[in-house]
């Protein structure tokens, strides 16, 4: 099914990098908001921030790329994250994780995408043929009802109805 994802984890700090690294997954290419960061806040959590540290301590490329069209939002978490964020993304189209591939130097097969949208963040890794991992939001109880009913349609679709 196009929106199950190769792996589901609580979030980011729970993936087995030495497990990944074995399957040939030499990068990481993240969703921003309620994947890495809390939505809006351009603040990094100390246990993510340390787990991105491990992470590109053993060589593992990075980037961030986000849907979010606020530039200096964007800017900023750039600055916080010490990873290059692409915003605009417009996933699941296709056009700017081939952007992120080029600049992180892998391709599709070689990447995991992480993100908390089945919808968006997985449908864009399964149709470049990227490992997929889907976390939940880092936030799930201030978001607006709209998306807590989108989200919970989401994972039916991803855990078969």
């Amino acid at each position: 099914m196009f929106l199950k994802p190769s792996l589901i984890v609580q979030d980011i700090t729970t993936i087995d990098r030495a497990a990944l690294k074995a399957q040939g997954i030499r990068g990481f290419i993240f969703d921003l908001d309620n994947t890495i960061m809390a939505p809006h806040t351009g603040a990094l959590e100390e246990r993510i921030e340390t787990w991105l540290v491990l992470l590109q301590a053993e060589g593992f490329k990075c980037l961030v790329l986000s849907n979010n069209k606020k530039a200096e939002y964007c800017q900023l978490a750039e600055k916080v994250l010490n990873i290059p964020v692409l915003s605009h993304a417009a996933k699941p189209r296709r056009a700017m994780f081939r952007k992120a591939l080029e600049m992180i130097g892998l391709s599709a097969r070689e990447v995991a995408m992480v993100g908390d949208r089945p919808l968006t963040d997985i449908w864009v890794g399964q149709r470049m043929g990227a490992y997929t991992i889907l976390v939940d939001p880092l936030i799930k109880l201030q978001e607006r009802r709209l998306f807590k009913v989108l989200r919970g349609l989401e994972r039916l679709f991803v855990q078969g109805g």
